[in-house]
């Protein structure tokens, strides 16, 4: 794919239409955030949907995928919710559009799922973490032997990615000590990783466990749960532990103690898709890199769409817990994490 993340083009008229001439849906549109896709809720007499226009590189083969592992998570009731694909007047899932200088894009329909934005949710309680660590095992549980071969394409929020996507933007960070914090990291990741990574499993993943991608129900702090994870666009082929690694650096931001938001998610998704004790020596480094492949994505990102705000979203809370993280022994982080999975070996009594 490749890596621009420029918008399609297309003025909320023209996409009115083509939701009323390919899928037979008369509706008011509400532009939607989206990173790579343009996109769209759709308000009808029929319900609610969203429609998506996805990026001129998006290929047909990972559409594809994406609504085969949402037939696959609906079939084994991973989630409460899921979205599903709406067929096209042709009974077509997938339809192409033509946009803004001749460019083809691929256009789809989904159902629009209920639920808040995690982001919209405070506070993050132990409870609900926990629930997301267990609803992204499932996920996880589910696709263990799913299979497409665009899940292994060459990928740059791929974890197998990490140090070539730091090479090519950290020269485009704003100071030098910027660039001296993702270094450090980066040797953090060498030293950590490198000398076990054949022995880690692999497995398909989401691999965007944003609070923009995950829905909440409930509406006290002690019955939230996680009712769905949407934007299945991230997906790859990767390191299984940077499943729950990922959701940690992102429930980490903002908090008092991120190391305790780390450890919910890492319990819950321990209780129900075991880690081994080498996936657990790995997840600070795997929480620390997405943060610096984070921060030096949005770089390059702001470099070719200087205006879209949505692309900085986590980019200041980001900056905020590397630095924070930078003063903590990696070793400390590992011993917490294995508290939170019960692995920690007891001591005797005789000893204490």
């Amino acid at each position: 794919m490749n890596d621009t993340c420029a918008l399609p083009v297309f003025s909320t008229d023209e996409a009115t239409r083509i939701v009323r001439d390919l899928f037979g849906i008369e509706g008011r549109l509400q532009r939607l955030n989206g990173e790579r896709d343009l996109n769209y809720l759709v308000t009808s007499d029929n319900g609610r949907f969203v429609f998506k226009i996805a990026h001129r590189d998006e290929t047909y083969g990972m559409l594809e995928c994406q609504h085969l592992v949402l037939e696959r998570l609906a079939a084994d009731k991973v989630m409460p919710r899921s979205a599903s694909s709406v067929e096209s007047l042709n009974a077509r899932v997938i339809e192409t559009v033509i946009g803004e200088g001749g460019i083809d894009h691929y256009c789809r329909m989904l159902n629009y799922v209920e639920g808040r934005l995690l982001s919209s949710v405070t506070p993050h309680t132990p409870d609900l973490l926990k629930d997301l660590g267990r609803v992204l095992a499932r996920l996880d549980s589910s696709l263990q032997d799913f299979d497409h071969a665009v899940l292994k394409r060459r990928f740059i929020w791929n974890m197998f990615e990490a140090l070539a996507t730091l090479e090519r933007f950290k020269s485009l960070l704003e100071s030098d000590h910027k660039r001296e914090l993702v270094e450090y990291f980066e040797g953090l990741f060498r030293n950590s990783l490198l000398p076990s990574s054949e022995s880690l499993r692999r497995a398909v993943i989401h691999n965007d466990a944003n609070d923009n991608n995950l829905l909440v129900a409930g509406d006290k702090p002690g019955e939230l749960t996680i009712c769905s994870i949407i934007d299945f666009g991230d997906m790859v082929y990767s390191w299984l532990a940077v499943e729950p690694a990922v959701a940690a650096a992102y429930a980490m931001m903002g908090k008092d103690e991120p190391l305790e938001a780390a450890a919910a998610i890492i319990q819950g998704y321990h209780e129900s898709l075991p880690l081994h004790k080498s996936e657990i020596r790995v997840l600070f480094s795997f929480i620390c890199m997405r943060l610096c492949m984070s921060v030096c994505i949005c770089a390059q990102q702001k470099s070719i769409e200087p205006d879209n705000q949505y692309l900085k979203i986590s980019e200041k809370p980001a900056w905020e817990l590397l630095n924070n993280l930078s003063s903590l022994s990696p070793e400390t982080a590992y011993q917490v994490f294995l508290d939170a999975c019960d692995m920690n070996p007891q001591v005797p009594p005789s000893a204490q």
